[in-house]
């Protein structure tokens, strides 16, 4: 009740008396490359200039495009797969570069304004907490970037800009459509006291697509200047999130083909209730024209109730319920200097990064049995299981520089050393001694950018790079005490690893950025292409036949993404991506195999029109291929293409819109698994049917 009420409060003070103003549009911009500032290396720089892989999508465009979610707006980039197990994309797992944690670990780092937004236990990150109405613009790094970011960053970076309005403004979304969905979203920014602030809120629901799929999500935050100067600025922040989810679980295959809207009644009681607040502070200071100093504190604390079904064999399943409290307290200082007395730019970039993580974890033991037991239980928890608590506290410091000889060529060199210590103490009715474990990683990193061509139209800049990434393994996968009751001695095991080794890679990479104006009258275009290669040792996977996490030994990460946009006079704009990914493994019995639920082939490709006024649209067609499901390579995902469509009519600051999601009403499943007990049953989650959406968004 408190959250509504504060979101009723928020809207009443969205809709105070105001004078209307024009929005400016940045829809019919076309940017220069090098007028693209972006902040993948922790500083800000031009895009064309990076030595990496980065994608950047505007505010502007995934306005104009069918976009239900914020995964939605990150899949128009190269490279980048989200698979759901909802049918509506409420519950996505990233794959990125041939790396895939299957839900149960993330291989993307996710920020907010340069801060982590991952959970402690398993570096997940929860989508429904990051409202993309307050997002103004999205970053998106691919790769190995631990030579900055550390841990976690193994597949890639995400960074989420914010809203920072230079003059008040107020929006008001409000939509429905198919499957009970219904979303408010507001923002509001101006001053107070002279002090520049921002406001948000967003409340979602829905039945779900599947049998069992009811969700609601509310979210709040907004952000206070408390000091706003020429030579420094300190802003607090804060956002809070409330998610009751149920979960209709996966599906035989058998099940898919009669009815994908069903849920099984093994999963009649999985749901998750999840709350999390986070307060920041971030600061900067201009000592003097050459250096600038940034730092932020972050607190959170997290409270989960989740009940969670494994199915055993197609027949017999165990469910038990979690109790998880986090607490994490992070923080980062670096500074930015460009004063090193050379006859050339250059600029210096380091800090340090810390963070300590607690998790108090409790399993009570639910039900277990076949499918009869499960339609007779009365859905209560009972007795305690397992219990403990998990602490992870990491400490890193990182430099990179760079220098630019001739104004056509940037070099750049660095590097981050890390320290994480892990530690485990079990307690009543849970046995065994405390167990910790300490990793240390140093990863460096060079790279070059050639400008080749800026003359006639055209501008280019080739990059290369190469570098050292790691991702140690998550707390969960350590030392998670989660029981699985098997037929034999002991009679129940876990699936957590405590002797799992941190995963290591050596990445290669080389990349061109091109645009170019292609006729007189103002057609315009923009490449982006890069080839990679990354040799992965002690890659973490999950293993069927002994249940538990386990290191791979070795697996090649080879692939290729290239983008494509055209921007014609008028408002309309095109694009294609197209990315192979190849993830083999090359030791064990499975060596030369594909990495199981990786696909090799990923497409995306749409257009936009979107003119100051009037009416617009946007269609945006996907499709994966060639994804195998097992480590055997005997199973594969059917293919699937799909294609969003949304038309849009806006007069000055009103904008109504419908659309269409899965417009050729395709049925298939973004990802699934074999039985795990041998059967020769196969698990899918399968996708939402087409589906409507009807829109209007006010800007005040």
């Amino acid at each position: 009740m408190r959250k509504h009420v504060l979101f009723a409060g928020l809207l009443c003070g969205l809709l105070w008396p105001a004078r209307a103003q024009e929005i400016p549009d940045d829809s019919l911009r076309v940017y220069e490359l090098e007028s693209i500032v972006v902040t993948a290396d922790r500083a800000e720089r031009t895009l064309a200039r990076t030595a990496a892989a980065v994608s950047v999508v505007r505010r502007e465009a995934f306005d104009a495009l069918p976009v239900a979610t914020l995964t939605d707006a990150l899949s128009l980039t190269p490279g980048l797969v989200f698979f759901n197990r909802d049918g509506l994309g409420n519950d996505p797992i990233a794959t990125v570069r041939g790396f895939y944690g299957g839900g149960e670990v993330s291989y993307l780092l996710v920020l907010v304004d340069g801060k982590p937004q991952n959970n402690v236990e398993t570096g997940l990150v929860n989508w429904n907490a990051l409202p993309i109405e307050n997002v103004e613009n999205i970053e998106i790094l691919r790769g190995g970037a631990s030579s900055l970011y550390g841990d976690a960053a193994l597949g890639g970076v995400v960074n989420l800009i914010t809203r920072r309005a230079a003059q008040p403004s107020r929006t008001l979304a409000l939509s429905g459509g198919s499957f009970g969905t219904l979303t408010a979203r507001l923002h509001t920014s101006g001053d107070w006291k002279g002090r520049r602030f921002s406001l948000y809120g967003d409340v979602d629901r829905t039945d779900g697509y599947r049998a069992h799929g009811e969700r609601s999500v509310t979210n709040l935050g907004g952000s206070l200047a408390l000091l706003h100067a020429p030579g420094g600025s300190l802003t607090l922040s804060t956002d809070h999130h409330w998610k009751r989810a149920d979960d209709p679980g996966y599906l035989a295959d058998a099940d898919v083909r009669a009815d994908p809207r069903t849920s099984s009644d093994f999963f009649r009681f999985d749901r998750a209730e999840e709350n999390r607040h986070r307060l920041s502070l971030d600061g900067a200071w201009q000592p003097s024209d050459a250096a600038t100093v940034s730092a932020f504190l972050t607190g959170e604390l997290r409270s989960a109730d989740i009940i969670r079904t494994f199915l055993l064999t197609p027949d017999f399943a165990d469910t038990k319920d979690r109790d998880l409290t986090t607490k994490l307290l992070s923080g980062s200082a670096q500074v930015v200097y460009e004063g090193v007395p050379l006859p050339f730019p250059n600029r210096l970039t380091a800090g340090v990064d810390a963070a300590v993580g607690r998790v108090d974890n409790a399993y009570y033991l639910f039900l277990t049995g076949p499918l009869p037991a499960y339609l007779e239980a009365p859905g209560v928890r009972s007795a305690l299981d397992a219990k403990g608590t998990g602490d992870r506290t990491t400490l890193a410091a990182f430099a990179q520089y760079e220098l630019t000889p001739v104004p056509a060529l940037t070099l750049t060199l660095g590097g981050r050393y890390d320290r994480l210590r892990d530690t485990y103490a079990p307690e009543p009715p849970s046995t065994g001694e405390t167990s910790d474990a300490t990793h240390t990683a140093f990863s460096p990193r060079a790279g070059v950018n050639v400008r080749y061509v800026n003359a006639g139209g055209h501008e280019g800049h080739v990059y290369a790079s190469a570098g050292r990434s790691f991702k140690a393994p998550t707390l969960d996968q350590l030392y998670d005490q989660r029981s699985t009751p098997v037929p034999f001695p002991p009679y129940a095991i876990t699936i957590s690893n405590g002797a799992l080794k941190p995963q290591r890679g050596t990445n290669v990479e080389a990349g061109v950025y091109h645009r170019a104006k292609l006729t007189p009258g103002g057609l315009t275009g923009e490449l982006s292409l890069s080839v990679y290669r990354i040799d992965m040792e002690d890659e973490v996977d999950f293993d069927l036949q002994q249940f538990r996490y386990v290191n791979l030994g070795k697996s090649r990460h080879t692939g290729v993404e290239s983008g494509l946009k055209l921007y014609f006079p008028g408002g309309l704009t095109t694009f294609v991506n197209y990315a192979y990914q190849s993830a083999t493994q090359r030791a064990g019995v499975f060596e030369g195999n594909f990495l199981k639920a990786v696909p090799r082939d990923v497409f995306s490709g749409g257009l936009t029109y979107r003119p100051a006024s009037g009416l617009g649209g946007g269609l945006v067609v996907r499709s994966v291929r060639r994804v195998f499901l097992d480590d055997a390579n005997t199973i594969r995902l059917p293919n699937h293409t799909t294609a969003d469509a949304r038309l849009s009519y806006r007069l000055k600051n009103l904008t109504v819109s419908a659309e269409v999601f899965n417009l050729t009403n395709e049925t298939y499943s973004t990802t699934g698994f074999p039985d795990p007990a041998g059967s020769d049953v196969v698990f899918f989650y399968p996708a939402a049917e087409r589906s409507l959406r009807l829109g209007v968004d006010v800007r005040f």
